[in-house]
């Protein structure tokens, strides 16, 4: 990846700290930064820079509409590679749920039959 710092001073944001973001997202040619600090990457700052900003909850939301059977997957694989333990399918759904993936959480009860 192409340094991002001399893009960082071109950059307006509402909180200048995070310029290097953008800035990394613009040379990676990245679409979409996901964050849960949404206020701070407003979509007039991102448009003309090809970018968007999701909350992790849409970004999984999407994915699973786009890639149900890998998301799902790949959700299973991460439950099973816990290394202290490995929780049992409700358990790991509701801790998703408490750090804030609410609607993706929903998903997962839907789909709990794959996920074992």
């Amino acid at each position: 990846m192409a340094d991002y710092r001399p893009l960082m001073h071109e950059l307006t944001l509402p909180d200048p700290d995070d310029r290097h973001v953008l800035a990394a997202a613009i040379s990676a040619k990245a679409s979409v930064i996901v964050t849960w600090n949404l206020k701070d990457f407003p979509a007039r700052n991102l448009l003309a820079h090809g970018v968007t900003s999701k909350s992790p909850d849409d970004f999984l939301i999407d994915l699973h509409a786009a890639l149900p059977d890998a998301l799902i997957s790949s959700v299973r694989s991460t439950r099973h590679n816990l290394r202290k333990t490995t929780p049992s399918v409700e358990a790991f759904i509701d801790a998703l749920h408490q750090g804030g993936l609410k609607k993706f959480s929903g998903v997962l009860r839907r789909n709990i039959a794959g996920l074992k």
